[in-house]
Order: C-alpha cells, then sequence, then structure tokens
C-alpha cells in the first residue's frame, strides 16, 4: 500500500515545475491560491498514516525518543516511504508558502525565487531558511 501512496504522490511534482518555470501563468497561480497539491499529499499522508497505527498502533511513537529507535523504524521500508511521504507532503507546503509570499510580495526576483524553489524540492529547510534570509534582508532595505 505504502508503494501506491508514494506513487500517487508524484502526481505533485509537475506543480513544482509550474512554480519553478511559470511562476506568472494564470494555472500556476489559480493551482497556488487552491492549494490543491499540499492538501492532496496531505491527504496521501493521512491515509498512510491511520495504515500505519493501524497494523502497528502508537507503540511506534516510543521509537521517536531515541537515535537507535528512528534507525529501527526507518529500516522498515514501508515506515520510510511514509515518512518520504511526510517530507513531500512538508516541502509541498513550504514550497507552496515562498510562492505565495513572494508572487504576493516581490521580495526576490522571479528568477531567485525559482532557484529558491528548487532548494526547497531538493534540500527542504535549507531552501526555507535562505528564502526567509533573502526576505528580512529586502524588507530591513525598504525600512530605509
Amino acid at each position: 500500500m505504502y508503494e501506491k501512496l508514494f506513487a500517487l504522490a508524484s502526481i505533485a511534482t509537475p506543480f513544482w515545475l509550474l512554480m519553478m518555470l511559470l511562476p506568472s501563468w494564470r494555472v500556476t497561480r489559480f493551482l497556488a491560491n487552491s492549494a490543491i497539491f499540499p492538501i492532496y499529499l496531505a491527504v496521501l499522508y493521512a491515509v498512510g498514516i491511520v495504515a500505519a497505527i493501524g497494523s502497528m498502533g502508537f507503540g511506534f511513537m516510543q521509537d521517536f525518543g531515541s537515535v537507535e529507535g528512528v534507525i529501527r523504524l526507518m529500516s522498515n521500508p514501508d515506515f520510510a516511504l511514509l515518512v518520504w511521504l511526510h517530507i513531500l507532503c512538508f516541502d509541498q507546503a513550504v514550497g507552496h508558502y515562498v510562492y505565495r509570499d513572494n508572487m504576493e510580495h516581490r521580495y526576490v526576483p522571479l528568477p531567485v525565487q525559482s532557484i529558491l524553489l528548487f532548494l526547497i524540492l531538493m534540500f527542504g529547510p535549507f531552501g526555507f531558511l535562505c528564502y526567509l534570509a533573502l526576505r528580512a534582508i529586502r524588507k530591513r532595505a525598504k525600512v530605509r
């Protein structure tokens, strides 16, 4: 089942391409305003986590408290795919936020936005941190 959820998650990939390559296109803006892809990935994750809790119970949560426990969880292929869905969902949500925030306020030029979205897709928190730093610099420069 988790492999099926993983395959279904790939449908959200074109939205990344639209945000990066065609950020001003009305279809891209419509999809961003509807938040359909972050919601879609969240639903897939919810299905997966409910299935995991149904089969494993809540006991797996105790493994989050130790390095050994997390490694044990990640060594389970089904759980690793579920974690990957979790990552995809949050990366999509953060990319979606950055896209909408920057399209509204234009803290960075669109080519830079595209690079930042790529960084978010590939390196999640690092790309988000880069966006927040550039946004803070631009905000500070506007105040002066």
